[in-house]
């Protein structure tokens, strides 16, 4: 009777001590890098340019990932990185097209163009 006393004694303080911890002990699952999109390289979003046609814009950087119904003559490259334990990267392109011509860019998230 009292070895069993005195080990719940021992025990318990043990054991909640080990739940205050967390789970720092145990394995964690292992998590895959994530990359989504368009890859977007700084050097041929530099060429892309007001005034391009629809197919200048696609031999330079491909199509776009989405396809806007609402408003077809805007374009959306999305390139994004989830590594595992790191806050997302989203890099955006958006183009808008007045008579097949490109007419304005927004870049969003994405690296400064190399020097030339």
């Amino acid at each position: 009777m009292k070895t069993r006393t005195l080990l719940l004694i021992i025990l318990i303080p043990l054991f909640s001590s080990l739940q205050a911890c967390g789970s720092w002990w145990l394995p964690r699952p292992h998590k895959i890098d994530i990359q989504q999109g368009n890859l977007l390289s700084p050097e041929a979003i530099a060429q892309v340019t007001v005034g391009m046609t629809k197919s200048q814009v696609v031999s330079l950087i491909g199509n776009p990932l989405t396809s806007n119904k609402i408003n077809p003559d805007r374009w959306e490259y999305i390139y994004s990185t989830n590594r595992s334990g790191e806050k997302p990267n989203v890099q955006r392109l958006s183009l808008e097209f007045q008579n097949e011509q490109v007419a304005d860019l927004e870049r969003a998230g994405l690296p400064a163009a190399p020097d030339s």
